[in-house]
């Protein structure tokens, strides 16, 4: 079974620029995670809490600065990685407002991890 948790938005100070560091940005992070789910009797216990996901995804995106968008996304894959039930999972990071002399709505990096 796969569960997705779409476009959680949080403000941080993520990015190797002083702007970015100082003024912070809008992020928008996404998850697609693979489990093993073939259970019909409709106990949290057999899936994931969604409430502990995203805490999660907040307490490893606010835990430390990182200069790359790629290392926070290994570092957020990594620490929900220790959660047995999950055999996969893509992890996307848009970054809202780029420090980049062009017209563009984001960028983003993608990362899938498989156990």
């Amino acid at each position: 079974m796969i569960i997705k948790i779409n476009e959680i938005q949080l403000f941080g100070y993520h990015g190797l620029y002083e702007e970015e560091k100082e003024n912070g940005q809008n992020f928008i992070i996404s998850l697609s995670i693979d489990i093993d789910y073939m259970d019909n009797n409709d106990k949290i216990e057999n899936t994931l809490d969604y409430t502990k996901i995203l805490n999660e995804v907040k307490d490893t995106f606010n835990q430390k600065r990182y200069n790359l968008i790629e290392s926070l996304a290994v570092a957020i894959s990594d620490n929900l990685m220790t959660n047995k039930k999950i055999k996969s999972l893509d992890i996307s990071i848009k970054k809202e407002s780029p420090p980049i002399d062009a017209k563009l709505s984001s960028v983003e990096v993608n990362l899938r991890k498989i156990r």
